[in-house]
């Protein structure tokens, strides 16, 4: 039996070889500690703060502003949303 080397997966930012020791894991995908980065601001992420989109990393907030709702008041910290009409709710005889 002919000898087969091991083939790593490709970081889908480089392009090169991932190995176990350098790998980070998110949407799938395996990147280098280095490349693990946010695409629009270049943050260095973590698992706690990566939001990953279609084979590219994000931090959430450049996540939130790119493919979030759009807006008043979205996209820029923390939003609400309300669904309330104003109308009381619950049984009222009168």
């Amino acid at each position: 039996m002919p000898f087969k080397p091991v083939e790593h997966p490709k970081c889908p930012k480089c392009g090169k070889s991932v190995y176990a020791a350098e790998e980070m894991v998110a949407g799938g995908y395996k990147w280098h500690k280095f490349c693990f980065k946010c695409n629009m601001c270049n943050k260095l992420l973590d698992s706690v703060n990566v939001a990953p989109h279609e084979a590219e990393l994000y931090c959430k907030n450049c996540h939130g502003r790119k493919y979030g709702p759009k807006g008043v008041g979205f996209g820029l910290g923390a939003g609400c949303l309300t669904t309330d009409s104003g109308e009381r709710f619950g049984n009222t005889k009168q």
